[in-house]
């Protein structure tokens, strides 16, 4: 099929006729929004056929959009113009097509709250058919079919909405056997806590797609659990074979997992995203995502598409806009507090900005002008009031998209950087490693080097049996430790421990836990047994890698962390300055530790450093 014409498409709109739905619901728009706009779930609930998606890469950048379906007979071919959406308000989709009874589809959606409560959805199918066909009937008994999901939406969402309900979950009375069994099965991974039965049930009840990408932070949120202990929890599953792990890198436009695979060592470190029509590098911390799905005895997973273009596909995109050729439009967005980002597939960098609730603040920009076909222009991160006006120009012969992306997703996903620091991925699948050659950058890190002091000595006073169990005492206490604070030991080289963290509070928080650890030790142990523990953090940039078949990592970084902890003189932690600056708040709020500034020469490294040595006081 060519590529439908502006032209084409301008006929198309004049001749369409259309049929309307009008619905009084009793929950507001923003209420509604997230299941509304969930086409692939209704599309499949009202009884469409699977979708069969084709992406034509445009020289320009992104993709044309095919679409195929069938159902018995009657087969159907169209392009789609992708959806534009804004929230929580409005959203569209328009389709031409060159197969089956239609030649042109337009769906428009409106909500829009009522001063006594609750809103109006307003609905309009547009069509044009073929041969004449008298379709008026048969469009009616679609849109009448979509009216009534809507009403049950409405219905089943409670007059105040919390956050263990999603009414596109079967109700657990319907799957109670199946949750039942299930948990029986998950208990004695994690005794005596409610987690096994929550992630059983959402196993059982959630939608086919939810089940088939579980996110552990998702689950977490769903049910306000801790979300490492979720995580955790999948990996245990994972270990005992209930569950199966993925690793998925992310399209840093469509956050789609353009590839994905069940081992480590099979991943590769670029991928390529044929409906964004761009191909990118993995980054651990960035866009790769673990995540898990039940073994098939577990549950049956419908993971066809019903129509992929829906706004609920990509959350990460707060709003899109797609402007016809040669087009100028003004649509004003409503904007949470947050970060946002301005992209287009076409168009070279960003615009980024922010929104603060309950400031006033003269400075924040209400009214943005922006020219697709064109480099976005180079300014600093913008503050935007929340009510922001978006004056919009597309120069080009050809659609061009807006998106309007929300920054907060990071947050939502399992990084593949968090998940392998982690002591329990560590302990429970050593053997998950990179492919021998495969390196893959990591932005940020925070690497803790610690070492004994006087460990040659120790050996010499006490002997190897005795020495040794005391060093195997030390690395108990750290080891746990860590844990406790979400890192991973990376390896030990004799008495001296590599560990990381994603996050540098908890590496910190870790490090002076340690400290106090050792503190309590030494005063319940001989003179004799006294272990004398340096530490040493620093973060930024490095590059995880397979050596001498473990999960490891090298760079600037972590020989920079192994040099600030050999300034230490024992019962310290040195920490870098960009450590000490982030844990600074922190840091201050701990009345039992002493911070001392100095500058030191780092071996092999010859400029100087400012340094932060803590300690404990001592205790009165």
């Amino acid at each position: 099929m060519p590529p439908v014409t502006l032209n084409a498409i301008k006929r198309l709109r004049e001749k369409a006729h259309y049929v309307e739905a009008q619905i009084n619901l009793q929950h507001d728009a923003s209420q509604l929004w997230r299941y509304i706009i969930n086409t692939d779930i209704i599309d499949k609930k009202i009884g469409l056929s699977p979708l069969k998606y084709t992406f034509v890469p445009k020289v320009q950048g992104g993709s044309l959009i095919y679409v195929e379906s069938s159902d018995g007979w009657l087969k159907e071919a169209y392009q789609e113009i992708p959806y534009q959406w804004l929230p929580p308000h409005t959203f569209s989709v328009e389709r031409a097509y060159s197969k089956g009874l239609f030649r042109y589809f337009r769906g428009e959606w409106q909500l829009t709250n009522k001063a006594t409560g609750g809103c109006l959805l307003t609905c309009r199918y547009y069509y044009v058919g073929k041969y004449l066909l008298p379709l008026k009937k048969s469009v009616q008994n679609e849109l009448d079919k979509v009216v009534a999901i809507y009403k049950d939406i409405d219905k089943r969402l409670p007059s105040h909405q919390t956050v263990t309900t999603d009414v596109f979950f079967q109700p657990a009375t319907e799957t109670q056997e199946k949750i039942k069994a299930l948990q029986q099965a998950w208990e004695t991974l994690m005794p005596n806590s409610i987690i096994p039965a929550n992630v059983a049930e959402y196993v059982c009840t959630a939608p086919d797609k939810k089940v088939f990408i579980l996110r552990p932070f998702e689950i977490a949120d769903y049910y306000k659990l801790p979300r490492m202990d979720v995580l955790r929890f999948c990996l245990l599953a994972t270990k005992q074979g209930f569950l199966e792990m993925s690793w998925d890198i992310l399209c840093p436009s469509c956050r789609g997992a353009g590839k994905h695979t069940s081992r480590l060592i099979e991943f590769s470190p670029t991928a390529h995203c044929t409906a964004c029509n761009i191909q990118y590098d993995a980054q651990f911390e960035q866009n790769v995502e673990v995540t898990f799905r039940p073994k098939p005895q577990w549950r049956t997973l419908d993971t066809a598409s019903y129509c992929a273009g829906s706004p609920a596909a990509t959350p990460h995109i707060w709003a899109q806009v797609t402007m016809d050729p040669q087009e100028q439009r003004t649509v004003q967005l409503d904007l949470p507090e947050g970060m946002y980002r301005f992209t287009s597939p076409t168009m070279q960098g960003d615009l980024q900005g922010y929104v603060t609730d309950g400031i006033d603040d003269k400075q924040a920009i209400e009214t943005l002008k922006l020219t697709l076909g064109e480099a976005f222009p180079l300014r600093h991160t913008q503050r935007f009031a929340s009510s922001l006006h978006v004056e919009i120009e597309n120069i080009q012969d050809d659609w061009q998209i807006l998106k309007i992306e929300k920054m907060d997703y990071q947050g939502r996903i399992a990084t593949a950087a968090l998940v392998t620091t982690l002591q329990d991925f560590r302990d429970l699948f050593s053997s998950e490693v990179l492919r021998p050659g495969v390196q893959l950058g990591i932005s940020n890190i925070t690497l803790l080097f610690t070492d004994l002091k006087g460990s040659t000595e120790l050996y010499e006073k006490r002997g190897d049996a005795s020495a040794f169990a005391l060093v195997q005492a030390h690395f108990d206490i750290m080891t746990t430790i860590i844990a406790r604070y979400h890192g991973g030991v990376v390896k030990t080289i004799g008495d001296a421990v590599m560990a990381v963290f994603t996050d540098h509070l908890e590496a910190v928080q870790a490090s002076v836990d340690i400290l106090r650890g050792f503190t309590s030790y030494n005063q319940n142990h001989s003179v004799e047994e006294q272990l004398i523990i340096k530490l040493g953090l620093h973060k930024g940039a490095c590059i995880a890698l397979n050596l001498n078949e473990k999960l490891d990592y090298f760079g600037s970084t972590v020989n920079l962390a192994a040099r600030v902890q050999g300034i230490g003189e024992g019962d310290d932690i040195i920490l870098s300055a960009v450590i000490y600056q982030a844990a600074q708040a922190w840091l201050d709020t701990c009345t039992d530790l002493t911070v001392n500034a100095f500058t030191a020469r780092l071996k092999g490294i010859q400029e100087s450093h400012t340094l932060y040595r803590i300690s404990l006081k001592p205790s009165s």
